[in-house]
C-alpha cells in the first residue's frame, strides 16, 4: 500500500475529536502552542512511515489504521517535545503517582517496558493502541523436532 495516499484530511477525519486542529485562519507563530497544524501532522506522517512494517498486516485497512495510530503517537511526542524546546527530556511510563489524596496507578507489562523498541510506544495512548494492533503479528510459534542427519 502507498502510504502517501493517506492525507492530512484523512487523519483529521479519523481523529476528529482527539486534537485541537488549527482553523484555516490561524497564524502558525502566534497560536503554535494552542493548535495542531497541518505541518505537524505531515511531520508525524514522515516519522510513522519510517517505522511502519506493512508486512505485519493482512489488509490495506489494517495498514491504514495502524499508520493513523502510529502517526498520532509521533504527533503527540513531537508536540510535547516542541513545547519543552531545548529543555525536553525523555519520559518513562508512569506506574504510580500521588498528589495529596489522589493517586493514579497502572501497569504496563514488563516485557514491553524491557524491550528497547516497544517501550517507546508505551508513552502515549496512541502508541499503546498501535502496540495492540501489531503485537498479535509479532508472536510466533516455535517447535523443535527430534532427529539426526546421515554422514
Amino acid at each position: 500500500m502507498d502510504l502517501d495516499t493517506i492525507t492530512v484530511s484523512d487523519f483529521k477525519t479519523y481523529f476528529r475529536r482527539d486534537f485541537p486542529y488549527a482553523p484555516d485562519d490561524a497564524n502558525f507563530c502566534s497560536n503554535s502552542d494552542t493548535y495542531i497544524f497541518d505541518e505537524d501532522i505531515t511531520k508525524a506522517f514522515g516519522e510513522a512511515k519510517m517505522m511502519l512494517n506493512q508486512a505485519l498486516f493482512s489488509s490495506d485497512d489494517g495498514i491504514t489504521i495502524a499508520y493513523q495510530y502510529l502517526t498520532a503517537h509521533y504527533l503527540v511526542h513531537d508536540i510535547n517535545t516542541g513545547l519543552q524546546g531545548v529543555e525536553s527530556t525523555g519520559n518513562n511510563p508512569v506506574s504510580s503517582r500521588s498528589v495529596g489524596s489522589v493517586s493514579e496507578s497502572y501497569s504496563i507489562p514488563q516485557r514491553y517496558l524491557d524491550d528497547p523498541q516497544l517501550s517507546f510506544f508505551t508513552n502515549t495512548g496512541y502508541g499503546m493502541k498501535y502496540l495492540s494492533l501489531i503485537l498479535p503479528a509479532l508472536a510466533g510459534n516455535v517447535g523443535s523436532v527430534c532427529g539426526a542427519t546421515n554422514p
